[in-house]
């Protein structure tokens, strides 16, 4: 599965409140230590990165955060 193959499926499922984008697949799998895939085991195809779609499908459906979380307060 790619980011955007991803961020499709979980849309589709109702995983996600709303829908994902690829880069929002990416930014959860850049930032969250519960990812369950870690980089060393991505595989490049041409210029996307692809990973087995059965822990990311299990990260998704339990996965109880969700959104940007809370919003930064500008400083002067």
């Amino acid at each position: 599965m790619t980011f955007t193959e991803i961020a499709r499926r979980v849309t589709d499922r109702g995983y996600v409140p709303r829908p994902i984008t690829r880069q929002g697949v990416r930014h959860i799998a850049d930032n969250d230590p519960a990812w369950p895939v870690p980089p060393d085991q991505w595989i490049k195809i041409g210029n996307a990165w692809a990973m087995p779609w059965a822990p990311i499908e299990a990260f998704f459906r339990d996965r109880t955060t969700r959104g940007r979380g809370a919003a930064r307060k500008e400083t002067p």
